[in-house]
């Protein structure tokens, strides 16, 4: 039996934090240490100070949160079988389920998308011919990559006797069982670590989760699925509500929003000029080469810097780049924010107010002398408290699929004393959820970057968009 205090790190949210020898040679690889110069909130240190905590702590974290789980369930469930292998892989997932993540996380994966999406249409494939090799890797992709083709970590894994195939198993749902769903569902050890180190690093009292009881209460009901006793409801409607605060006030905050969308513009300024590569090919090069420890915050942010003093970055993209190196974010114009019922029809009400907006920017564009790449557009068109509602659409049981299976699975499960079969939290006539759970946020808000000498200008512009919105 492998001791999990073989190193001890202390750790301003859990405390003291036990690790494994292998736990502590994967952390010593060099891609693991890249996390250390990966900001897990991107650039919400703009808005919260003491935001910028690093992708490693939180993974560090996530690891021994799901070594308390694992935990749990042995004391909690007399039954359990549970090999020390399967314990450890589980740390071991926990501790890489980040490694994948790319530089400023979100903001660059969608301008990677963004950016060869349209390389390929401008670069037509011959008919017959294979689909471009252009089309870049979401982060759980480059993590599988990661486990199988970097050098150091891989050598790591494979010497301890650990298949790669077994971590992505983990990562992609592929593990049936009481385990599937420990590090990615509505309740696991990724959000709770999440809430709980966003809290302490932004000040925010989003993060005050009752993680004690909670596992206190966990359990595994007759099909093996992973639940919560019938007392731990209002905790964990509780959980469920702080990390739907937690969204809109860090994530979805109107400030940091407004500096994530000028940053995935400067980054695709990066790629459009060849400054930085994110090609599936390129990224699976720089895996297999060992260099892809390299590509982190630092070495964007440099970039950026290097943008702004290079005499041949045109006037918007120079606007956008200092935006980010000197903090001046985007002025907001317009926003609606509501709850409504989660369904088809609210999502495109508001992707259609959307494209009405859209259709105005140029016409706005000319009347204030604002390049129209100067306006930003962010929207959520219903951002829900749990994975599924507390009813099933007809439509989804005569059309069920595999994400219909996973979103249920995924789902926060209770079991009544003296029940062996669990039911969903949002199906139970107590749970706040029940009510919850069939609304969605929508949000949609308008944001002009003003040059210099236009900054007198942001009141007289927003009395034009809300006009064009009453009217």
């Amino acid at each position: 039996m492998p001791s999990y205090d073989v190193k001890r790190i202390a750790d301003p949210v859990h405390g003291t934090i036990g690790v494994s020898e292998l736990e502590l040679r994967v952390m010593h690889t060099q891609v693991f240490q890249r996390l250390r110069n990966i900001k897990q909130l991107g650039l919400a240190h703009y808005v919260y100070p003491g935001a910028d905590y690093s992708r490693l702590s939180h993974s560090v974290g996530v690891c021994h949160v799901t070594g308390r789980i694992l935990e749990a369930l042995r004391r909690n469930k007399a039954s359990l079988r549970l090999s020390e292998d399967k314990y450890q892989l589980y740390r071991l997932a926990a501790l890489l389920h980040d490694i994948g993540h790319y530089p400023y996380s979100h903001a660059m994966e969608e301008a990677l998308k963004l950016h060869y999406t349209k390389f390929a249409d401008i670069v037509r494939q011959p008919q017959g011919a294979a689909s471009t090799t252009q089309k870049p890797l979401n982060h759980e992709k480059v993590g599988k990559e990661m486990i199988t083709r970097d050098p150091e970590l891989n050598g790591v894994l494979t010497k301890a006797g650990i298949n790669p195939d077994s971590l992505q198993k983990i990562f992609d749902h592929g593990e049936k069982g009481y385990l599937a769903n420990i590090i990615s569902s509505d309740l696991d050890a990724d959000r709770i670590d999440y809430l709980l180190r966003t809290a302490r690093h932004t000040g925010l009292p989003y993060g005050s989760i009752d993680l004690d009881y909670i596992l206190s209460q966990l359990s595994i009901d007759d099909t093996g699925r992973v639940c919560i006793s019938a007392k731990a409801v209002r905790t964990a409607d509780h959980f469920l509500l702080c990390r739907y605060f937690d969204y809109q006030q860090v994530s979805f905050h109107k400030t940091v929003a407004a500096f994530e969308m000028v940053l995935k513009d400067v980054i695709s300024v990066l790629l459009r000029s060849g400054r930085i590569k994110g090609s599936a090919e390129e990224v699976k090069g720089m895996i297999s080469s060992g260099n892809w420890h390299r590509f982190d915050d630092a070495q964007i942010m440099q970039q950026i810097i290097e943008l702004a003093d290079d005499s041949s970055t045109g006037y918007e993209d120079l606007l956008k780049t200092r935006a980010i190196l000197e903090r001046n974010p985007p002025k907001l114009i317009y926003k609606r924010e509501y709850l409504k019922a989660r369904d088809e029809v609210e999502r495109r009400d508001l992707i259609s107010r959307k494209h009405d907006l859209e259709q105005q920017i140029p016409r706005w564009a000319e009347e204030f002398g604002i390049d129209k790449s100067l306006w930003y557009l962010w929207h959520k068109p219903g951002i829900a408290l749990t994975k599924i509602g507390s009813f099933v659409p007809i439509s989804s049981l005569v059309e069920k699929n595999e994400g219909d299976d996973q979103d249920v699975a995924q789902s926060i499960h209770v079991l009544e004393k003296g029940q062996e079969k669990s039911q969903l939290i949002v199906g139970l006539e107590y749970s706040l959820l029940k009510l919850l759970s069939v609304q969605a946020l929508y949000i949609l808000r308008l944001y002009v970057l003003l040059p210099p000498g236009k900054e007198q200008l942001v009141g007289e512009i927003s009395d034009t968009v809300h006009k064009f919105i009453k009217a």
